[in-house]
């Protein structure tokens, strides 16, 4: 019984330290996320058309977002061994770009798109932003044009770490004010597009996520824009 009751511990702890490996910083905070192991993140290039052509002609998509730069698209795990199966792969894994699909504490579905953003301290700091984004094989995609210290980036096919990765690393180090990963819900419009900057008054009524995407609500949690300023729920 000794025994079996140390197991139990160990694997206790297991599971503990498994379900810490996944989170994100929310006003310093960590916050848990759950793998969702049934479901994979495909982004595609917007160069590469004839992957993002062979995936919808193949695979039941269950979501996806189009913006300036990729193809994004959710597929099954059992969809994505298929893909993985077929002769053409050997070349395609060379310009995918693969991210996870996750459940936050509330039970919401969401993926991991290829983008994180940052806030510098300073603006000065833009340099140091450089040096981290060569570091980790991140590609600068905007300013933020609203909040300019803000600035999204994204990850490459030469990046050896996750979003999740790079933006708590980028976060843990110190040297920013913030760095957080771009999860997309799973519940939002289906054909979504990317950096969107208003640009009348009309616009500014109208709601953002960090990253420039349209929302069409508040959302539950995070950080968005609203009249052109960030505001926080």
């Amino acid at each position: 019984m000794k025994n079996f009751m140390i197991l139990l511990t160990c694997i206790a702890f297991s599971i503990h330290a498994i379900a810490q490996t996944d989170y994100y910083y929310y006003k310093g905070n960590k916050i848990p996320l759950t793998v969702n192991e049934n479901k994979v993140c495909m982004n595609i290039p917007k160069t590469c058309d004839k992957i993002s052509e062979r995936i919808q002609a193949n695979v039941e998509v269950l979501g996806s977002i189009k913006d300036e730069a990729f193809d994004i698209f959710v597929i099954s795990h059992s969809d994505y061994e298929k893909l993985t199966s077929q002769d053409a792969w050997q070349e395609e894994k060379k310009s995918v770009i693969l991210t996870l699909c996750y459940y936050t504490e509330n039970k919401e579905e969401v993926y991991a798109t290829p983008y994180l953003s940052v806030r510098l301290t300073k603006e000065q700091d833009i340099d140091l932003l450089t040096s981290y984004a060569e570091k980790y094989a991140l590609k600068i995609i905007k300013q933020d044009s609203f909040l300019p210290l803000w600035y999204v980036l994204s990850i490459t096919q030469n990046s050896e770490k996750s979003t999740l990765e790079c933006a708590n690393e980028i976060f843990e180090s110190g040297c920013f004010a913030s760095s957080v990963p771009d999860l997309a819900a799973a519940s939002s419009e289906i054909a979504a597009i990317r950096f969107v900057t208003p640009t009348t008054k009309k616009d500014t009524s109208k709601i953002y996520d960090i990253t420039g995407r349209r929302l069409s609500a508040r959302p539950t949690k995070g950080l968005y824009i609203e009249d052109g300023k960030v505001r926080a729920r």
